[in-house]
């Protein structure tokens, strides 16, 4: 059952994701039986190392089998979204001289000078090059994090110096659950489906710890979906209360959905620091 949410949102936006998502989780499946990727000792590397696993060690995948995926997604958006339909034939036409080595390590370090070099080589707008490589690579990533999701979540593993970055992809997280035998709040990257833990009372973004300046907003008849804030460094974190709804939710969606959130956290002069 879709969930209604308290505003707006553009026409077939939410319904998008969720197909994306279905993609990508295909994709993954057919992945394990193609690709395997070496498991590293995450915990004792990010002691050692006090940096996310992939700003430590090569990621490397068959090129070829992004290749097939990139040009497979463009097609997907292309069918979703119409207006896109010449960029993507351009991309698809250009996926074997643009799909490399290179360009996986330029994605994945968000390195936009590189990226914005080829979208005008291209004539792609920016952003949507970045969609499209970023999306036909997290099928990867997910596949490659998945071997680390049990260390992430062991005891051992309760203070991770930067909570609101991935400890295995580096990428910014801006959604949380907190769980619902327990109420400790679990961070969660969309990008490749990690999740850690992080102290429940402390921003994420600086580290304040005072109770009187962490505070959590809602909007009413969606109690469950929170915004916690930070006075001292005016930062905000979505989160998801499973101890309000009594269910689980899929966080990828949930994070799309609640783009409400941030809209009212950024009316009240609040930033995820993005």
């Amino acid at each position: 059952m879709n969930r209604k949410v308290p505003v707006d949102l553009p026409e077939g936006y939410v319904d998008f994701f969720k197909q994306l998502e279905s993609w990508q989780n295909e994709k993954q499946i057919r992945l394990k039986n193609e690709c395997e990727f070496k498991k590293y000792d995450v915990l004792a590397l990010l002691a050692a190392n006090m940096k996310p696993l992939l700003r430590q060690k090569p990621f490397h995948l068959p090129i070829s089998l992004y290749q097939e995926l990139f040009t497979e997604l463009c097609s997907f958006v292309s069918q979703y979204r119409p207006d896109t339909a010449k960029f993507m034939e351009s991309l698809i036409s250009n996926s074997e001289q643009l799909i490399s080595e290179q360009i996986v390590q330029e994605v994945l370090a968000e390195e936009s000078s590189y990226l914005l070099e080829k979208s005008s080589e291209l004539d792609v707008p920016e952003g949507l090059l970045v969609f499209t490589l970023d999306h036909a690579l997290r099928p990867f990533l997910r596949l490659f994090a998945s071997l680390y999701q049990q260390e992430l979540t062991q005891d051992e593993f309760q203070n991770w110096q930067f909570p609101a970055i991935c400890p295995i992809c580096a990428s910014k997280s801006h959604f949380s659950r907190l769980r619902a035998q327990d109420g400790r709040r679990i961070m969660f990257c969309d990008r490749c489906f990690s999740e850690w833990e992080a102290r429940y009372l402390q921003c994420v973004h600086c580290g304040n710890d005072e109770p009187t300046s962490i505070k959590y907003l809602s909007i009413e008849n969606d109690d469950a979906y929170r915004l916690y804030t930070c006075e001292k460094c005016k930062g905000y974190l979505k989160t998801f209360d499973e101890r309000s709804s009594g269910r689980n939710i899929d966080l990828f969606i949930a994070n799309v959905e609640t783009i409400y959130l941030d809209i009212l956290a950024q009316e009240k002069g609040y930033t995820n620091h993005d």
